[in-house]
């Protein structure tokens, strides 16, 4: 009945894959972001099972737990529960899909590691930053899926591989696969480049030193950093705000792109924050209590500098209020 499955290109979309995929033994995939599927830059359609990611025009099943996208189908006039799959706020899509298949099947303890390993690295549910940095089969996975290096088409190529190694073994036994092991090690390589850019370009945009500022507008490149590295230089800060420039067919544009997410400490001790809810309150974009991200398109470079300013005040402002 369903051919393909069409998921988010990180752990969760490449577990919720190798997890959809076992139960419903669909063996083609397709991986994309948020945003090719709001721009309908991939077709989809009834013989589709579609993951982590928003509701597609059309599909067979859909599988989700983003709250915004939840919302999203509703403000479209869909009944959410017309469509078929299952869609509900939860730590991770792997856990939503777990939770589905567990009513009519049993659940082993890979597929068990697999949903916790997922909701963990998708929430930054980490007890401390060693947590965080200790070397395990999950984390090793994650770093090689987060390798962009190389050809696209190779690395779609390596996620359907992975995935399909997910599909019929263990974290363990994938992890210690060759390829992920190789992959794994470069992006650690390419951490340690990262984490020097970061500390040339790291400040606070609060006295109170609570949110980390990484702002890379001046860079006339993409830059491409896990923003959460800067809480190894910062480690008491509650959050993390990368500003940069958009580029498209590899030049800057005027189009500024807002990416927050709480820090270890931050999960621990923020209370009540929301930044998804922050990026709602000031109509720019969505996301989860723990992580949000959004856009603001300018017209000029002056343009460009004012809503910077602008916005990097009323995420304060927001943030405060909570």
């Amino acid at each position: 009945m369903y051919q393909r499955i069409v998921t988010h290109d990180d752990f969760d979309g490449v577990v919720s894959a190798a997890l959809a995929g076992y139960f419903l033994e669909i063996e083609s995939l397709a991986f994309a972001g948020p945003g090719d599927i709001t721009r309908s830059a991939i077709s989809t359609g009834a013989e589709d099972v579609v993951c982590d990611l928003p509701y597609p025009l059309s599909c067979g099943m859909w599988f989700d737990h983003h709250e915004a996208n939840l919302e999203e189908v509703r403000l479209r006039g869909i009944d959410p529960a017309a469509i078929a799959g299952r869609h509900i706020p939860a730590p991770s899509c792997a856990r939503v899909i777990r939770d589905y298949f567990a009513e009519d099947y049993e659940i082993d303890e890979d597929i068990e590691s697999m949903a916790a390993a997922a909701d963990k690295i998708d929430t930054f549910a980490y007890e401390s930053v060693e947590d965080w940095r200790r070397k395990t089969p999950a984390a090793a996975i994650d770093r090689s899926i987060k390798l962009k290096s190389g050809r696209p088409a190779e690395r779609r190529a390596y996620l359907r591989q992975l995935t399909a190694w997910l599909r019929d073994e263990s974290l363990e036994q994938a992890a210690g696969r060759e390829e992920v092991i190789k992959r794994a090690r470069e992006f650690e390589e390419q951490e340690a480049q990262m984490l020097k850019l970061i500390e040339q370009n790291l400040s606070f945009i609060d006295e109170e030193k609570q949110i980390i500022l990484l702002d890379f507008t001046n860079h006339n490149r993409r830059v491409a950093v896990v923003k959460n590295l800067a809480q190894l230089l910062a480690p008491e800060a509650l959050a993390v705000l990368e500003v940069k420039n958009l580029f498209e067919r590899g030049i800057k544009t005027n189009d500024l792109s807002f990416s927050m997410s709480l820090t270890i400490a931050g999960t621990h001790s923020a209370g009540e924050k929301d930044l998804g809810e922050i990026m709602r309150a000031l109509n720019i974009g969505s996301g989860h209590a723990g992580a949000a991200s959004g856009m603001v398109r300018s017209k000029s470079k002056q343009e460009m500098l004012k809503e910077k300013k602008e916005i990097l005040e009323r995420i304060m402002g927001q943030w405060q209020k909570m």
